[in-house]
């Protein structure tokens, strides 16, 4: 009975059950104390608002273009309403600046940012085809760091403004819910549902809806589970052929994502078999392998079977080489899903393994692709657990290096 009872502790029992608790609520990726705090140490505050331009979001038109689809909506998304994250940095070094009257202004721009996002209705009002689920996946994305920023000024709000806030992001978690289903295509479009439930966890806890964030943990691990391959590889993902080793790598920023939270949330997930047989460390480690080796991806895919419609979906325009008669397509996304995993993990043979990889080029602030992170406040959220400091993963060049 000793030996049944440890064993029911040891798996991960919230993949059935709905009993987990928000342990920190409105906390998603780090606390405006911290954040705070963090800043506080930086020597000059000039340089640390200066990636997204400034906007003035009166002038803004946040009419939703129904004529836009799939990816387009997201660059829309992200065009308009990332700059919010620029006026909250300048919000955040005035506070700490004791400058007063700017304080007050800017505060007063971001509540007025969030009334307009819900008087226009921009978030809800965009088209979404039943049977493609490019406009869930476009919207989970992308809207990541408005939500951000508006976990840190919620507590300021009065009670009515919270409520009505609070259900544009759940109805917009609602709409785009139809991703989590078979319908529009599970193992064709696997990391789409990681990225629409990745934004259903974190609007969760910042609204504290206990049915949705134990939906979305469920959901996360059944999906890990059904994705589960001998070698750590996606199932779903190292199925779309020539397009194998973008997927598996493009998945693994929702994935940090939601680990990165469900941390925050005193969920283990460094040492959990997150799919049933292997850790975070195995996962990212053969999908680096697979990089340097993409003859790794090219047998798991053939022994998995092609997903036809999805082979050849990842942009033409990436370099595309030939191995053993075998054609797959480099990665072109952004890295930055390394950040998260280094910070929570601290493996030193997969960030060597990283930093020797094309992949490290790549480890930098885009402001879109990386949107599901808040990577813009990179360098004070995701810190090497050793130094405290900002994680570094380019390598070092030599003189030996250079052509003269």
């Amino acid at each position: 009975m000793k030996k049944v009872l440890l064993l029911l502790f040891l798996l991960p029992n919230f993949t059935w059950a709905k009993d987990l608790a928000i342990y920190n609520p409105e906390t998603i990726f780090i606390s405006q104390e911290n954040l705070l705090s963090f800043l506080k140490k930086t020597e000059d505050h000039d340089k640390t608002c200066e990636n997204e331009r400034n906007v003035k979001y009166d002038l803004v038109d946040l009419k939703a273009n129904k004529n836009l689809r799939g990816h387009l909506i997201g660059e829309d998304i992200r065009l308009k309403l990332n700059p919010i994250l620029k006026t909250y940095c300048n919000f955040l070094i005035s506070k700490l600046d004791e400058n007063t009257e700017k304080t007050i202004k800017l505060n007063l721009e971001i509540k007025n940012f969030f009334f307009k996002l819900l008087e226009t209705n921009y978030l809800l009002d965009f088209n979404k085809d039943y049977n493609d689920s490019d406009h869930g996946y476009a919207t989970s994305i992308s809207v990541v760091p408005v939500l951000f920023v508006y976990s840190h000024i919620r507590g300021t709000l009065n009670k009515d403004e919270i409520i009505k806030i609070d259900e544009m992001f759940k109805k917009l978690v609602k709409k785009n819910n139809y991703v989590l289903t078979k319908k529009t295509g599970e193992s064709r479009y696997n990391n789409h549902g990681f990225y629409v439930n990745n934004l259903r966890l974190l609007v969760s806890i910042v609204t504290s809806d206990l049915d949705m964030y134990n939906d979305s943990i469920s959901y996360f691990y059944k999906k890990m589970k059904v994705n589960k391959t001998d070698t750590g590889l996606f199932k779903f993902d190292s199925r779309r052929g020539e397009c194998a080793l973008h997927y598996n790598l493009h998945v693994l920023s929702p994935l940090m994502s939601t680990l990165w939270n469900l941390n925050l949330q005193n969920i283990e997930v460094k040492n959990t078999r997150i799919n049933g047989s292997h850790t975070i460390d195995e996962i990212v480690s053969v999908i680096i392998d697979a990089v340097n080796d993409p003859i790794i991806m090219i047998k798991q895919n053939k022994k998995l079977g092609y997903n036809e419609l999805g082979r050849t979906t990842c942009n033409p325009r990436t370099e595309t080489i030939n191995i053993e008669n075998n054609e797959i397509r480099m990665p072109y996304e952004s890295t930055f899903w390394f950040a998260p995993y280094f910070s929570l993990t601290n493996n030193i043979e997969n960030k060597y393994k990283f930093t020797d990889s094309m992949l490290s080029n790549k480890y930098s602030y885009e402001g879109h692709a990386d949107s599901s992170f808040v990577s813009y406040f990179m360098d004070y959220i995701y810190l090497d657990q050793k130094t405290n400091q900002p994680i570094e993963v380019f390598k070092a060049v030599s003189f030996d290096d250079l052509d003269f």
